[in-house]
């Protein structure tokens, strides 16, 4: 009987603590840009001084350079905050050094380009907001 107890509780914590970290997250909705047709989401997870972003977007083709840029989809500074690995058959993960309130009240956005010949075209943004 204790060591159904103990188990219990075990799988009780762990539910607790998978709901706290899941609450935690900031899901960014990933606009097509430039008729890409491409759209997605980005899911912000804190991990301590840092911030993991997992990247997943349909309707993209190839290695597509990502980052994270001050301003909005609407006005974005052209030079990239913090670089993101690049979207490779629609994911990409990447942990960034800086804290997700800072990236959450900052006024951030992340954007893709089409392709690292042509970084001039963006083919997707979404701006980052807290408790999306």
């Amino acid at each position: 009987m204790n060591s159904r107890l103990a188990s219990f509780f075990a799988v009780v914590a762990m539910v607790a603590v998978a709901s706290s970290a899941s609450a935690q997250e900031t899901k960014v909705k990933l606009e097509p840009q430039n008729s890409s047709g491409e759209s997605g989401t980005a899911t912000l997870t804190p991990a301590g001084d840092s911030t993991k972003v997992v990247l997943d977007v349909k309707g993209g083709q190839g290695t597509q350079p990502t980052h994270i840029h001050k301003g909005t989809c609407s006005q974005l500074d052209p030079k990239p905050a913090f670089p993101l690995s690049p979207v490779v058959n629609g994911k990409s993960e990447t942990t960034v050094k800086a804290p997700m309130k800072d990236l959450t009240t900052g006024g951030y956005a992340i954007n893709g380009h089409k392709s690292a010949q042509d970084l001039k075209t963006y083919v997707f943004c979404g701006d980052i907001k807290a408790g999306m």
